[in-house]
């Protein structure tokens, strides 16, 4: 089984400001956890300028948070035709966060393509903009998703769905390899012993007349011996067929 994708979980504004140190902590164990900058520097500008003093504090509270985190502030901003601001109309300052989140999102998206950026936001037109990117390593889920991610530890549909669409895209074919020929082993050299024994069966036929002389010599002495019993034995009966023998009784 292919090894999951790591998870890049960029918060907006409306999300970390209704969270708490330990939810943002409990986020940190899904995987890296970002802002964009222009977040970082709005919740900084609420520390001493929120109109709600429950924003202020929480903004306070992130503040003393975020140095020791890991977390990191982004600025990996890309355009794209579905995250441009519409002609002739001034937006917001909510609005330009969300645009701005939207695009750092769609940038860390482009320059992370091994991992999936899931983007929290409370902000539905920003998870919105994000469908409409139709970016494969991009999703969005609202805050209360992401707790409950964080305390079951469950993936949510969207974030499973988001997992098996970039599963599809990884091929899966491995590549041909060809069969390379087997290479003909060497000719060994014969050993000395072989090449000693190759001599000897050569000298063996060289000198093969002298060993049928030796074998001929060998067999008259055997035949003289025997004679020479049989005389000493038998002298009547060897002499009677030794005088029978054409050119040998007549000199015995």
């Amino acid at each position: 089984m292919a090894a999951l994708p790591p998870f890049l979980i960029l918060l907006d504004v409306s999300a970390l400001m209704a969270g708490s140190t330990r939810q943002w902590q409990e986020f940190s164990r899904l995987g890296d956890c970002f802002i964009p900058k222009v977040v970082l520097e709005e919740i900084q500008l609420l520390c001493n300028h929120a109109v709600d003093p429950a924003q202020e504090r929480i903004a306070r509270e992130f503040v003393r948070f975020f140095p020791d985190s890991g977390w990191k502030a982004t600025t990996s901003i890309a355009q794209h035709p579905a995250l441009k601001p519409a002609e002739g109309h001034a937006l917001s300052k909510k609005a330009r966060l969300s645009l701005a989140t939207a695009q750092t999102a769609y940038g860390l998206a482009r320059n992370r393509p091994d991992g999936l950026i899931v983007v929290v936001a409370n902000d539905q037109g920003l998870i919105q903009r994000l469908r409409m990117v139709n970016t494969l390593n991009l999703c969005g889920i609202p805050l209360a998703v992401l707790v409950q991610w964080s305390r079951t530890t469950r993936k949510p549909a969207v974030v499973a769905n988001q997992l098996h669409a970039m599963r599809l895209m990884v091929p899966t074919t491995a590549p041909t390899v060809k069969a390379v020929p087997p290479v003909p082993a060497p000719r060994s050299q014969p050993s000395a012993a072989a090449a000693q024994s190759n001599r000897s069966r050569a000298a063996r036929r060289v000198f093969r007349p002298v060993q049928i002389f030796y074998n001929l010599l060998t067999l008259v002495i055997v035949a003289v011996a025997i004679l020479a019993v049989w005389r000493v034995i038998a002298p009547v009966s060897f002499a009677k067929t030794w005088h029978q023998i054409p050119f040998l009784g007549q000199n015995f």
